[in-house]
């Protein structure tokens, strides 16, 4: 997911990031059936370190690019409210 973010490849997102959230729901009812040994917790911790780290760095790519979308959106709401209160200039009769 963080290569994909980083090379902007918007599109790839979704599929990964449901397929995480499957991946996480499963270890967690895992988890829940069997207790971790040491071990295994502290390997826990260091994977969830590396994960927090990496959703840092996607988040540092993807936040700008919403912000990008939101104004776009905002952009063309704006132009469908002026269309509707005033018309296209060519529909005005000659």
């Amino acid at each position: 997911m963080r290569l994909l973010a980083r090379t902007k490849q918007w599109g790839e997102l979704p599929a990964l990031e449901a397929q995480y959230s499957g991946l996480v729901d499963r270890l967690k009812a895992i988890e829940a059936q069997e207790p971790l040994d040491e071990s295994q917790s502290a390997r826990k911790y260091r994977l969830l370190s590396r994960i927090i780290a990496d959703h840092d760095e996607i988040c540092s790519f993807v936040m700008p690019q919403l912000a990008t979308l939101e104004d776009a959106l905002k952009s063309l709401e704006r132009q469908h409210r002026l269309h509707k209160a005033y018309g296209q200039a060519d529909e005005a009769p000659l």
